[in-house]
């Protein structure tokens, strides 16, 4: 076997298994946007008819809902067989942002808490960029690269109560519309 063609089974085996991931990819994409969406929604609407700042805690419930929601949802759903490179790469992306966001946002809600929304708008942005990357989906590039960078400029010119809108608008953007669009082409 030449060098060329080890590369080229290779090179389609990393394919297949983009493609693989991407029609699983929807549902879950989908159920964390709409708990984020769901969650950022509340805590505007708190913050805004109560001024009462402690309703910010409410953002540490997005993990609580969306581990069990998501597992109860996607139980037996997969269709892929086993976890695959892509399938392994974007769970342990995705990980280490709820890890990084609910750690970085538990000590900053303590210290810093103004620079929360910046942090977790960056964070978020960030693991979308890689997703988009991973999955080569420009869609889902674009949309972390807007979040990452384009909510992070706006929260530095508003308001903090607007950020929860942001956020809202960032599970639309990075989550749900990205879902729905693998889905539609599963």
């Amino acid at each position: 076997m030449t060098p060329e063609k080890s590369l080229q089974i290779i090179n389609d085996a990393i394919e297949k298994s983009r493609k693989d991931f991407e029609k699983d990819a929807g549902t879950p994409m989908i159920i964390w946007g709409s708990v984020v969406l769901i969650f950022s929604v509340a805590v505007w609407m708190l913050l805004k008819f109560t001024g009462n700042q402690s309703w910010n805690f409410l953002w540490f419930g997005i993990p609580v809902a969306g581990w069990p929601l998501s597992s109860i949802l996607l139980r037996g759903k997969c269709r892929s067989e086993g976890k695959t490179f892509i399938s392994r790469t974007l769970g342990q992306i995705w990980v280490t942002y709820g890890v990084f966001a609910t750690v970085l946002s538990a000590v900053f809600a303590f210290i810093a808490p103004q620079f929360t929304g910046y942090l977790t708008a960056v964070l978020l942005g960030f693991s979308a960029v890689m997703t988009g990357l991973v999955l080569k989906n420009t869609y889902v590039t674009a949309g972390g690269f807007i979040t990452g960078l384009g909510c992070t400029v706006a929260l530095f010119f508003s308001q903090n109560e607007f950020v929860p809108l942001f956020f809202a608008a960032a599970a639309i953007l990075n989550l749900i519309v990205p879902g729905m669009m693998m889905n539609k082409r599963a």
